[in-house]
C-alpha cells in the first residue's frame, strides 16, 4: 500500500514581510515492514504550533505561527509588521495501518511521524492427504 498526498496550491514567489505565507512543506515518506515513516521539514515552528489529526482514514498535519514585529522608537510609528505562517498537508491512510497507534516527535525543525502497520496473521499452510 502507499500513502496518497494532496498538496495545496503553492505560489512560487517571495512574499513581503507583511504578507501571509502558506506553503506546503517537504515530506519524506518511507515504507518499512513495520510501518510508514514521515519526515516533515518545518523550520521556524515549535511543537506547540503543530497539530496532527486523524479523521476517517485521513492524516492531516498543520501548523500556524503568528508573529508581531514592531519598531518601538519614540515618536511616530514608521513601521509595524505582522506575519502569519502556516501549512497544511493531508495524507490518505491505507486500510493496512493502525491509525490509533500513530506516534510523533519534533526535533530541530523536523517533524517525525511513525504510522504502524496492522499485525497480519500468518497464513498457515495445511497439507491434505488424499485417501
Amino acid at each position: 500500500m502507499r500513502l496518497i498526498t494532496y498538496n495545496p496550491a503553492f505560489v512560487n514567489r517571495w512574499p513581503s514581510a507583511a504578507e501571509d505565507v502558506t506553503q506546503s512543506p517537504s515530506v519524506n515518506v518511507t515504507e518499512k515492514d513495520n510501518g510508514f515513516y514521515l519526515e516533515v521539514v518545518s523550520p521556524g515552528f515549535t511543537k506547540e504550533d503543530i497539530s496532527i489529526e486523524v479523521k476517517e482514514k485521513q492524516l492531516t498535519i498543520s501548523a500556524e505561527k503568528k508573529t508581531d514585529a514592531e519598531n518601538k522608537e519614540e515618536g511616530k510609528v514608521w513601521r509595524k509588521e505582522y506575519s502569519f505562517n502556516s501549512f497544511k498537508r493531508s495524507f490518505h491512510l491505507p486500510n493496512t495501518v493502525e491509525g490509533d497507534a500513530i506516534q510523533a516527535s519534533y526535533d530541530q525543525g523536523i517533524l517525525k511521524i511513525y504510522i504502524p502497520k496492522k499485525a497480519t496473521a500468518e497464513t498457515k499452510v495445511k497439507t491434505i492427504e488424499i485417501a
